[in-house]
C-alpha cells in the first residue's frame, strides 16, 4: 500500500497581506485621540 506524496495546501495571497490586529487597534484608537485632543477646551 503506497500513500500519494503529501503536499502543504496553496496558501492564499491574501493572507500574505492580511493586517494585523495592532493596525486595526491603531485605526480606531488615532482618530479618537486626535478628537479628544480638539475637542478639550484650551
Amino acid at each position: 500500500m503506497s500513500y500519494p506524496e503529501y503536499r502543504t495546501p496553496p496558501r492564499n495571497r491574501s493572507s500574505h497581506h492580511r493586517r494585523s490586529p495592532v493596525t486595526y487597534v491603531l485605526l480606531i484608537t488615532a482618530p479618537a485621540v486626535i478628537a479628544v485632543a480638539a475637542l478639550r477646551p484650551r
